[in-house]
């Protein structure tokens, strides 16, 4: 038995030197980034005779830090008026406004100053996005020229 109890001490001995493991901290900061790449659109090029819905698709690109990034399309040509949110050649407006809409969100129409319309998104890396906008041609009506519209189409991580 005097040969069990030495060999248990020395045991113990070793269990009592060995170091304690290490703790070491790990962080570091990101640098906040923000992107927004378009490419060229898709989609109509002239409306033909008679009522229809035209279909036009902006294809993007959006990067971000951030908690919260926000895609807004509005109209850039006019805050209010009768040509707000509608397309325009040199002689006449279109009776319906152009409709936007981002990601799987619901069409909604450019006609409003208050509130563009808008998609969020949390921390993305070229996460690809599209942007459809929608114009519908009423039933008599008759477009004929060039018909233009302007839009803004921004990334911000600022809230509405």
């Amino acid at each position: 038995m005097r040969l069990r109890a030495p060999l248990l001490a020395v045991g113990l001995l070793l269990l009592a030197a060995a170091p304690a493991a290490a703790q070491t901290e790990v962080g570091g900061t990101v640098p906040s980034m923000i992107s927004l790449e378009l490419d060229d659109p898709s989609g109509f090029a002239s409306f033909p005779a008679g009522p229809g819905e035209h279909d036009l698709l902006v294809r993007a690109r959006i990067t971000s830090t951030g908690n919260r990034a926000y895609v807004r399309v509005a109209d850039g040509d006019v805050v209010s008026g009768r040509r707000l949110g509608r397309m325009a050649s040199s002689a006449s407006v279109l009776d319906e406004p152009l409709e936007a809409r981002v990601g799987s969100d619901p069409f909604q129409p450019l006609n409003t100053a208050i509130d563009p319309i808008l998609a969020e998104f949390g921390p993305v890396s070229r996460e690809r996005v599209t942007i459809r906008l929608r114009q519908r041609i009423d039933a008599g009506e008759r477009p004929r020229g060039t018909y233009t519209k302007n839009l803004l189409i921004t990334l911000s991580s600022n809230a509405p």
